[in-house]
């Protein structure tokens, strides 16, 4: 029996000692199974009456939570408030009070991981090198733009943290349920607004949930719908309910009456189905007979306030004589913020002008109000420069190398056949990515720490396969030696 199998039969021993410790926590705190339907219940009365003292109160059960649950739970929970995130933000606070449950988060992490965390050697100099690049900047920023830029780099570390530290594996698959979960709720959170507020009178009426933007809700919709397909192609017994909540998903993100929405929603769709139409993958010709039965279900169900969401996005779409008008004065932005790329001076088209610092020292404002490019793209450039936006990309590229790592190791041995087959990198995994990469062409993201934790997400999935049950990889271990894996380097 090989050293490495005596090192992985560790790590699973102490997984399980982790999950009995927690079941111990629970059985302590009666009520704990509660929490998530309790938070649910707080946040819509909170979105109906907009009291602060709701809010308050479930902040500090969240606070609780985070402090008595594992790093592993504590995941999940930001991962349930992501699509959220803009119910926290009140007049009375300068900055979210996500923000703080998410900082909480990361001080609970590192002191209940310290001893237990391997850091990727790879993943961590790739990590040092973007917060050595944003604070290539601070010399130039004013005092209030500090704090700003302090919570930026803690909120990004703590994100890559849940990439290069080998040791944290959380199940990818109850992080998909949770974030469609909290899709879900803030659909509900944001019809209940919806309700309790005037009616705004218009010839439509954009829905967000308490996404904070429509096409940012669209982009979180398409991702989770495409999250609940790879789930359900890797799942060793797959659940139709997934094709049914991936389905409602897709339907939910019309409501929100984006043409990048439709769109990009429009060539996912028919790239999915040139994917089933050729594939010869036994799981994605399962799939392919029951999205033909959900859709004939839903079409039938539903089909008449779809045609209505399409005809409203039609209407939407065919605003405006102008260019400027149709795209929501987005060529405008591009364009201004072009400009200001191609006149800057020679350090700031190589490094940038600062992920926080950009957008004040831009200066371009639509209405008297202060915009970014929404264009990732566009953003990364005036913010990073050229230099750095290729940095930020071997960035993004060492964590999917560390997260291929991390998935690799030890598994070799203890996965069946038909998990083998399942763990190779499925087209599916994929459909996420490109969604996202399309909607960014339509949004400025990578000041916003969120961004990180949603990157976190797409290449989680990108690797993700159903394990094997605790029996049937004993049963292999026992007969066989773990081979070694190159490239794990920790330290």
């Amino acid at each position: 029996m090989s050293q490495r199998f005596v090192k992985s039969s560790h790590e699973l021993k102490g997984t399980e000692l982790r999950n009995r410790k927690m079941l111990l926590v629970s059985s302590r705190f009666p009520r704990l199974g509660w929490f998530y339907p309790s938070m649910v219940i707080m946040l819509m009365l909170y979105a109906g009456t907009q009291q602060t003292s709701l809010l308050l109160a479930a902040m500090v059960c969240m606070g609780i939570y985070i402090a008595i649950s594992s790093a592993d739970f504590n995941f999940y929970l930001l991962v349930f408030l992501l699509p959220s995130l803009s119910l926290f933000v009140t007049e009375q606070a300068d900055s979210s009070y996500a923000t703080m449950l998410f900082l909480a988060a990361l001080v609970k992490h590192v002191a209940s991981r310290m001893s237990s965390m391997k850091l990727h050697v790879v993943g961590l100099l790739g990590v040092l090198g973007i917060i050595l690049l944003e604070l290539l900047h601070v010399f130039t920023y004013l005092s209030e733009w500090m704090n700003p830029t302090v919570r930026w780099i803690a909120l990004m570390l703590y994100a890559s943290l849940l990439i290069i530290d080998m040791n944290f594996k959380p199940n990818f698959k109850r992080a998909v349920y949770t974030f469609t979960c909290g899709i879900f709720v803030s659909s509900a959170c944001g019809l209940v607004m919806n309700i309790t507020s005037e009616f705004t009178s218009g010839p439509f009426r954009r829905f967000e949930g308490v996404g904070g933007d429509p096409n940012g809700f669209g982009m979180m919709v398409l991702m989770a719908a495409f999250f609940l397909l790879h789930v359900y192609k890797q799942a060793r017994q797959p659940n139709i309910l997934l094709i049914y909540s991936s389905l409602g998903l897709l339907l939910l993100g019309l409501t929100t009456l984006s043409r990048t929405y439709f769109l990009t929603m429009g060539f996912m769709v028919l790239l999915l189905l040139g994917y089933m139409v050729l594939t010869s993958d036994r799981n994605s010709k399962r799939m392919r007979s029951k999205i033909i039965g959900a859709v004939t279900i839903l079409g039938a169900a539903f089909a008449i306030p779809v045609i209505q969401l399409v005809h409203s996005i039609i209407e939407r779409m065919s605003i405006g004589s102008s260019l400027d008008t149709m795209t929501g004065s987005r060529s405008f932005l591009a364009e201004q913020y072009w400009t200001v790329f191609k006149d800057s001076s020679w350090w700031e088209l190589l490094v940038g002008r600062g992920i926080i610092g950009y957008l004040p020292q831009s200066r371009i404002s639509v209405h008297g109000q202060q915009m970014g490019p929404h264009n990732t793209y566009l953003e990364s450039l005036v913010a990073w420069g050229l230099v750095g936006s290729v940095v930020f990309v071997v960035f993004v590229m060492l964590l999917t190398y560390v997260q291929r790592v991390k998935s690799r190791v030890g598994s070799e041995s203890t996965l069946s056949l038909s998990a083998n087959i399942r763990s190779k990198l499925s087209f599916l995994a994929f459909l996420p990515i490109i969604s996202t990469m399309i909607f960014l062409l339509s949004l400025h993201s990578l000041g916003m720490y969120t961004t990180y934790f949603y990157l976190v997400l797409l290449i989680m999935n990108l690797y993700y396969t159903e394990p094997e049950s605790t029996e049937a990889m004993e049963g292999i271990s026992s007969g066989s030696t773990v081979s070694t894996v190159k490239g794990s380097g920790n330290t």
